[in-house]
């Protein structure tokens, strides 16, 4: 087994063929090329591991190769060598996404020692990773979060409910050098009001009615791991204004003591809410947005993954069927279809739970479309069916449309009109209206 696949972009024979040999002695699979058209010929060929670049070639620069590469796969782990004149490019480069630079003539023995640690955080983080590994989409964010995982910066998670934003932190977590440290998710927006700072910060015994002992929060729980803070756009003003004191100084203090304490975790952060929005309207504190906007990577949803789809619904049946104590589920081609007509608006948690509730109730045979969607077949703006009439009004889409959208969040709060108006945004009597206007039963019918 190989320590990992190197591309090598040195246009010097001399330095070239002395980091082929000794590389290849250190077990990794190195190709080399000698100019910006090889390196860019190569990268066609397969993905590397690593990109160990000089910034200066004959017919180009390693900047170029770094950004091209990064737009097709996303980031990956990039090395530059460069002479003393361009270390101002190489810090600049290092900025924008490069793991590190060396500065000619370097410490071979120390370069092979920072490539193999980059080779132990990728192998770590395989496993974690098939997550991502199911399109060329996400095999590209996978590849951001493992380059996010190897720097040691804020994380912003952006996407919509459902889309695994926690699976990517802890992927994050998993596949860096904290991974043996605590992973402390917090959701930013079931904190209660009254419990908040001790929650967050810890308290002292005595520093409020009913403190009968000494509390560790979360910042303290994280020590120097991952605190991932879920929902932070749900984060009220005032604990915004503390989360970025804590982000600034690096310090906090516990309720009612007297003792500063430092926070060495880093923080990865997930909101399904627009910030730049809601720092424009005054909701979003603009100096917190950019502590925590520095690495930022969005989860696409579902129905924008249907190239995944098929095997993400064969992978949660079988696990689900295992659960259960299953021999193995076929999933019939009806559910298939019903699948890809489906909008999905729960994402990957409704694929799950509508998937686990159907092996369950099922025959622990087969799983059906009926099995699937229990309310009934799948309605889409184009009809039932994913049938088009083409003779249908804007209205009637639109309609259509809202009464399938409206029939899925009860189905996934199995018919609480309360859930369902909560998952959907809007007040119960604006629900129930809707649900009046759009001819939907109280048992959504």
């Amino acid at each position: 087994m190989t320590a990992g696949r190197i591309l090598v972009v040195e246009d010097d024979a001399t330095l070239g063929m002395s980091l082929q040999q000794r590389l290849v002695l250190e077990g990794f699979a190195v190709r080399w090329a000698r100019s910006a058209s090889e390196a860019h010929a190569a990268l066609k060929d397969a993905a590397p591991d690593i990109i160990l670049s000089d910034i200066r070639l004959p017919d180009g620069d390693g900047e170029t190769i770094m950004r091209q590469h990064f737009a097709r796969f996303g980031l990956v782990p990039v090395i530059f060598m460069t002479a003393y004149g361009d270390i101002d490019q190489a810090v600049r480069l290092v900025r924008d996404g490069a793991v590190d630079y060396v500065s000619k003539p370097f410490d071979l023995d120390g370069l092979v020692e920072t490539l193999h640690g980059i080779s132990r955080r990728k192998s770590s983080g395989s496993e974690i990773g098939t997550a991502f590994s199911g399109s060329s989409a996400m095999r590209k964010i996978g590849a951001t979060l493992l380059r996010a995982a190897e720097i040691d910066l804020p994380v912003l998670l952006l996407g919509e409910t459902g889309t695994g934003k926690e699976v990517a932190a802890r992927y994050v977590h998993e596949a860096g050098s904290r991974r043996n440290l605590p992973f402390v998710p917090v959701n930013c927006g079931a904190l209660p009001a009254d419990l908040a700072d001790s929650l967050l910060f810890g308290h002292e015994r005595g520093s409020f009615t009913g403190a009968s002992g000494l509390h560790r929060g979360f910042f303290e729980e994280a020590e120097g791991g991952t605190l991932f803070l879920d929902e932070i756009g749900d984060l009220s003003p005032i604990l915004q204004v503390k989360l970025l004191r804590v982000l600034e100084t690096r310090e906090f203090r516990r309720l009612g003591g007297s003792e500063t304490r430092s926070f060495g975790a880093r923080i990865v952060c997930a909101t399904n809410k627009d910030l730049k929005a809601m720092v424009t309207d005054g909701l979003f504190r603009e100096d917190l947005w950019f502590r925590i906007n520095v690495i930022a990577c969005k989860l696409p949803p579902l129905r924008d993954r249907g190239e995944e789809l098929a095997s993400l619904l064969d992978d949660i049946a079988s696990a689900a069927a295992a659960r259960l104590g299953y021999s193995g589920v076929i999933v019939d081609e009806t559910a298939y279809d019903a699948a890809k007509r489906h909008s999905w608006p729960g994402n990957i948690r409704e694929l799950i739970n509508r998937v686990d509730r159907a092996i369950a109730m099922g025959d622990g045979r087969a799983l059906p479309e009926a099995a699937l969607f229990p309310e009934g077949p799948v309605q889409t703006d184009t009809g039932i069916d994913g049938s088009l009439d083409v003779n249908a009004t804007l209205s009637e889409v639109r309609d259509a449309a809202e009464r399938a959208h409206i029939k899925a969040a009860l189905a996934r709060a199995d018919g609480s009109p309360k859930d369902a108006a909560e998952s959907l945004g809007v007040s119960r009597t604006t629900l129930w209206e809707k649900m009046r206007r759009l001819n939907i039963g109280p048992n959504n019918s």
